[in-house]
């Protein structure tokens, strides 16, 4: 089947390569890896040895330990985005959404600062689950930034002082190409058709960059874009956890039990457009000028369809039941039944503008950054569900890749005569969200005649989120929603096991449940953000202020005759933050205002020994911090009445410190052929994660049901160690044309453990990425295989919940037709299998919580190059 898949889309594809004109390659990489002016004499060599070599050079002469990816190596691998991109760097693992990843972990943990070029991005990321809490964070997801618009991703893994603070496990730097850098004008294209297998979709891709310079090379323009759109289909098990429930007689007692059967399909529709452009002038040979801007937008649309079945919750839920591993896996129940169908649509928005000027003169360096980031969300959700007429009986069981449900008596999921219009069954949401932040910096640096170089500097970050919720809901008729019934037939066909495949959904229209719910529930403010009911529970408005100043030396030396580079310096953040939000008690809503501040001292030292020419070792030590985020702060509550959750943030929460030290080592074996490795310790203070609780609650649900309660908590210490290998080799001794062979290929292993004995929340203990290379001539290959162990999600009633191992493989081709024009085939996500998203808990993966399959994905493209 899988051979059949491919070769249909090969088909399909072959059929787009004529629409595929033109095409871009990332070509700034060849003339900025490094965003230094390129010599006049140099040698530009282009592909993916050059630049894998610029990668390592800049590896090199780093400053702290670092991984860095140039551009044309972006460009060369089949990734839509900077966290697919980030997935092949050592130490780095990414977290999927959609098929697509969003965010990363480095060296185990996913508190990682995202920059573009030192500055924060800010934005929203859409989720899978839950759906209608997206994690609003400190930056951008890297699924909404197209990897086109950077000259080169950096990893940095220990920090300097004259860096912002914000990141446990490292900070990735996004540095975007600069006009003066480039030694002639360029302009470059890419067109790409991209074909999705389950949803049978061939759709665009589509990129553009250009550069010049004039006024004698003094002022400088660049202007870069991309248009992606991709329709994708995910098919999933959803929402499930075990919770203790009581049993009596034999075998009786605490016995953690299944709550939720819910079987979804998303077909999910996303368009994501970057533009990124600057300006530089270089005002006397000492002075530049740079103003830039970056705009990304990232429109998300799903419809969604699911079937329900929901266990009771008293004393003895579940007859005949079959307990293994102390939790009860198979048994008889009678449940409620529930479907729906789903609209939701989340256009997000990112800018960001900066200015920076910098003055060097001899040994002095001043440099002055300001910039304004906002992001901004206009989510809406549009749903309506059925219910069961009574309760159904089923038999249920969690022994097969994905739990089957077997329903019986007298209910027939295709007819409407079986089901009823939900209490407040046609609800309508919106959700308007924004995010801003004003940060200048200044920096001076002086290099004394002894070569010792003093740097200080002071930071200042105005931060400001506002969240506004609403929300209206209403009964409707049987007569008033037949005409929006859906009949499913073949549900989630890539998905084995036994289960309802055909049942009654709707389809629902977003005029006919806005109006609707609208009608019933109206907005009393006539001058509101909305015309729907206010849902105040959700809202927030939230203040940060952060003022920090660093103190540093740098400078080199010999110890014992072996040359080094060294820094060390200490950086002090104080923090204010203030926050308004909501307390809600039945229908009374009271603004309440809380407030938080802190202090810390973040010390950091780097070291670099040239043991020879081509052997480096580095040691470093320093404390990072993350701030918690603004959604884990914001003490605001959102009730979910679909799946009977409850979460919301904890103003109190401290930022975890992470004390942490490392020694690793360098072995360049060639221009673009180095081997590394690195032992690394890090420890914990004060680790946030969520904290899962159940409990009645009449004020959010007057129906007395049971509710899922979940916050963020500083729930423990916890201390990380392992270490890193990767080699990266072209085989240049074999005869051709075998020496266009290559290979990158690293592991990481890190082991983590709080202080109750248990793993820290995303870290897999185990990692790797094995990278096969072939380059000569005109023709050019790479298969990837990527590969990351279980790691802990959440808790729940104090078990631990996990995500599955998983693993992906993606393969490229390209041939440069002539000099300037080039042709590329991609395959992404071809074991779909393997690479699914699973989540279950207490260490036992029958304990099934989730499961969500994705599709394989097909490219051609063309690029060319002026």
């Amino acid at each position: 089947m899988a051979y059949q898949a491919a070769r249909g889309a090969l088909e399909k594809l072959a059929g787009g390569a004529s629409l595929a004109v033109l095409a871009m390659s990332p070509a700034y990489a060849q003339d900025a890896a490094g965003n230094a002016p390129a010599e006049e004499d140099a040698i530009v060599v282009t592909g993916i040895r050059a630049s894998l070599e610029q990668a390592a050079d800049i590896k090199r002469e780093a400053a702290q330990v670092m991984d860095v990816i140039t551009a044309e190596d972006v460009g060369k691998l089949p990734d839509a985005n900077v966290a697919e991109a980030l997935q092949r760097v050592t130490g780095v693992q990414i977290t999927r959404v959609f098929g697509e990843g969003q965010s990363v972990s480095v060296r185990g943990l996913q508190q990682v600062r995202v920059e573009v070029d030192g500055r924060t991005l800010l934005g929203w990321s859409a989720r899978l689950s839950p759906p209608e809490n997206d994690q609003l964070g400190r930056s951008s997801g890297l699924d909404s930034v197209p990897s086109s618009l950077f000259g080169r991703l950096e990893v940095r893994k220990s920090p300097l002082a004259s860096q912002a603070e914000g990141g446990l496990g490292g900070t990735v730097n996004l540095v975007t190409p600069k006009p003066l850098s480039f030694k002639e004008s360029t302009i470059s294209v890419r067109a790409q058709g991209v074909y999705s297998e389950n949803s049978d979709k061939f759709e665009p891709a589509i990129t553009g960059f250009a550069t010049t310079k004039f006024a004698d090379g003094r002022i400088g323009v660049m202007l870069a874009g991309e248009y992606q759109k991709r329709t994708s289909v995910t098919q999933t098990f959803e929402r499930n956890n075990f919770l203790n429930r009581n049993y009596t007689g034999t075998g009786g007692g605490a016995i953690p039990t299944p709550t939720l059967l819910q079987y979804e399909q998303f077909t999910v529709d996303r368009s994501r457009l970057g533009l990124n452009g600057a300006i530089q002038f270089e005002v006397t040979p000492e002075f530049t000028l740079t103003a830039d801007a970056l705009y990304s937008k990232l429109k998300t649309g799903r419809r969604q369809d699911f079937f329900a079945f929901r266990l009771p919750t008293g004393a003895n839920p579940v007859a005949n039941r079959v307990v293994e591993n102390g939790m009860v896996v198979a048994g008889d129940t009678n449940g409620t039944v529930t479907t729906a169908g789903q609209i939701r649509n989340e256009p997000t928005e990112s800018f960001l503008y900066g200015l920076n000027g910098k003055y060097e003169n001899g040994g002095l360096t001043v440099e002055a950054d300001g910039y304004y980031s906002k992001g901004t969300i206009d989510q809406t959700i549009q749903i309506i569900t059925l219910q069961g007429t009574a309760l159904v009986p089923g038999s249920f069981d969690f022994r097969n890749t994905v739990p089957s449900l077997t329903l019986g008596g007298t209910f027939d999921p295709g007819d409407y005569s079986s089901y009823n219009p939900a209490n407040n069954g046609v609800r309508s949401n919106r959700l308007i969200g924004l995010l801003e932040e004003w940060t200048g910096k200044l920096d001076v640096s002086y290099e004394t005649g002894s070569g010792v170089t003093i740097s200080a500097g002071v930071r200042y970050t105005d931060l400001h989120a506002r969240s506004n919720a609403f929300r209206s809901q209403v009964t409707p008729t049987r007569d008033e929603i037949e005409p929006f019934l859906k009949p499913i037939e073949g549900f989630l066909p890539d998905i084995a096991g036994n289960f309802p495949r055909g049942f009654l959904s709707l389809s629902p229209t977003y005029d006919y449940i806005f109006n609707r719910a609208q009608a019933a529930e109206p907005n009393p403010d006539p001058n509101g953000r909305s015309t729907l009911l206010p849902n105040l529970q959700r809202d927030y408005d939230f203040s940060e202020k952060t003022l920090a100043a660093y103190l540093m030396m740098s400078g080199e030396g010999e110890i014992a005759g072996i040359p080094y580079k060294a820094n060390a310096g200490v950086r002090i953040a104080s923090t204010r933050l203030s926050v308004d939000s909501y307390v809600n008690v039945g229908t009374v809503s009271t603004l309440v205002n809380d407030k938080n501040r802190y202090t810390n001292v973040l010390p950091s030292a780097n070291i670099a020994f040239n043991v020879t020419d081509n052997f480096l070792i580095r040691v470093s030590g320093s404390q990072t911090m993350q701030r918690a985020s603004i959604a884990d702060l914001a003490p605001s509550t959102f009730f979910n009445a679909t799946n009977l959750s409850v979460t919301g943030g904890n103003v109190t929460l401290e930022p975890p410190i992470s004390t942490q030290a490392d020694v690793s080592f360098e072995y360049y074996t060639g221009k673009s052929s180095l081997i590394s490795g690195a032992v690394f310790y890090k420890d914990v203070k004060n680790f946030i994660a969520s904290f899962v609780t159940t409990g009645v609650d009449l004020n959010l649900d007057d129906q007395g049901r049971e509710l899922t309660f979940s916050r963020p908590e500083n729930l423990a210490s916890a201390k990380i160690k392992g270490f890193e290998i990767g080699i990266q080799q072209f085989m240049d001794f074999l005869p051709s044309p075998l020496d266009g062979l290559g290979i990158i290929a690293n592991y990481t292993y890190s082991d983590s453990e709080d202080n109750a004995g248990f793993p820290l929340v995303a870290v897999s203990k185990n990692s790797y990425n094995l990278v096969g290379l072939y380059e000569k001539g005109p023709f050019s290959a790479r298969i990837a295989y990527n590969y990351r162990d279980e790691a802990v999600f959440e808790f729940s009633e104090g078990r631990p919940s996990f995500v599955g191992s998983r693993s992906q493989l993606d393969a490229q081709i390209g041939v440069d037709i002539t000099k300037n024009i080039a042709l590329s085939l991609q395959a992404q996500n071809l074991m779909p299998k393997k690479s699914a998203t699973s989540e279950y808990s207490n260490f036992n993966t029958t304990a099934l919580n989730s499961y969500a399959l994705s599709e394989r994905r097909f490219s051609v493209g063309v690029r060319a190059k002026f």
